[in-house]
């Protein structure tokens, strides 16, 4: 296991425009100013409405995880758990269903492993989504709870 004492996070720091506004609970405005952003606000809103969410974006937010000699150790430590690269960003299980969602920011575009993993996923017979915006989840998330006349409530 790996203490933190001999780690350090570079953090990254930039400075975009807020592409998106979107109404979180107790009317209070978020900013969707990048991909992780637009990942929390999907995963807040599916698990308002009890949908099981599990994140498995390792290697993009945090692969910068570094010991004192400069060695990636966190994503050394998922790869040796499992994880590969290409796989979706966001696994949410629901009414005994498994779907996979690839977010991507403004133009992004998925790199040939996410488009290798994404079409093994569908041709098992998986549901693989790929979201830019909070509304295309609230959308997808209307057509599961069978709700597709009314506005979907905040909860």
């Amino acid at each position: 296991m790996y203490g933190t004492s001999n780690m350090f996070i570079k953090r990254r720091t930039t400075s975009v425009k807020p592409k998106q506004k979107v109404q979180a609970k107790k009317n209070i405005m978020v900013e969707i100013n990048s991909e992780h952003d637009l990942q929390k606000a999907c995963v807040a809103k599916l698990k308002a409405h009890n949908m099981l969410c599990f994140c498995t974006d390792v290697f993009n937010g945090i692969s910068f995880i570094r010991d004192i000699a400069g060695k990636s150790i966190y994503k050394q430590h998922m790869i040796a758990m499992g994880a590969k690269v290409g796989q979706p960003d966001l696994i949410v299980l629901h009414d005994g269903k498994c779907t996979f969602v690839e977010f991507k920011w403004k133009n992004g575009k998925k790199s040939p492993d996410q488009e290798a993993t994404c079409n093994l996923l569908t041709s098992m017979g998986y549901e693989v989504l790929e979201w830019r915006t909070l509304q295309e989840c609230i959308d997808w998330l209307m057509l599961q709870l069978g709700n597709t006349n009314e506005p979907l409530l905040d909860k």
